[in-house]
């Protein structure tokens, strides 16, 4: 037992301190000479005085309370170290809302100015078809007029020409007809002598007296 320090003996235990004091009993000769045979020891506990036990138990208490302690700021350091992975989590996830908030406004953006130009570039068809519309009917009106003046112009120049040929009387006659047409109502009309010579000239002319001058006809009224 006086080679056992206490600490070794409580750390060792009651097994230990049992087989030292087996060993050292069955080797007395004190114990051998009175005819004593050890068959077994027993050992209830190990376990110092009280002021010695608290001053054993202080260290233990110490490195107890410092593993405590250790526990302690490892909880707290997982904890802080969860909560800045979880702010970094929170960070990032805003920073990845907000990119996708750009794109978003980036896209309608685009969009929108997409949008416009083909706005713009369907009205400048529309215009351009408009245009192109108004001026085939502005060219079909004008080939129609031209086509009617042309008319116009060659009926006129065909009716010349029939005019032309045609003698002096005849075209008075004719001249007299169309003006009686568009005349108001005539009550009287006095038709002087003078004014029927040259047109009944050529309608009552002798062929044999052709060139012996004008035929002379009295005033006549006519009544209507």
């Amino acid at each position: 037992m006086a080679t056992t320090t206490l600490a070794e003996a409580l750390e060792s235990g009651v097994s230990r301190l049992r087989s030292v004091l087996t060993e050292a009993l069955r080797a007395d000769a004190r114990l051998l000479s009175t005819g004593i045979e050890i068959l077994g020891v027993q050992v209830l506990a190990v376990r110092p005085e009280a002021d010695v036990e608290r001053a054993l138990q202080t260290p233990v208490r110490e490195q107890l309370q410092a593993e405590a302690d250790r526990a302690v700021y490892e909880r707290r350091a997982l904890a802080v170290e969860r909560e800045r992975t979880i702010s970094e989590n929170e960070m990032s996830s805003q920073i990845e809302l907000a990119v996708r908030r750009e794109n978003l406004v980036s896209q309608e953006g685009t969009n929108a100015r997409r949008e416009a130009e083909e706005k713009a570039a369907a009205g400048l068809i529309e215009a351009q078809a408009s245009a192109e519309r108004k001026g085939i009917g502005a060219t079909s009106e004008a080939n129609q007029i031209r086509l009617v003046g042309e008319a116009a112009a060659a009926r006129e120049a065909a009716t010349m020409e029939v005019y032309r040929g045609m003698e002096q009387a005849t075209l008075l006659a004719l001249a007299l007809r169309d003006a009686a047409g568009s005349l108001p109502s005539i009550g009287n009309l006095t038709i002087t002598p003078d004014l029927l010579s040259g047109a009944l000239a050529g309608l009552f002319r002798d062929p044999a007296a052709a060139g012996t001058g004008a035929v002379g006809t009295p005033a006549a009224r006519i009544g209507k």
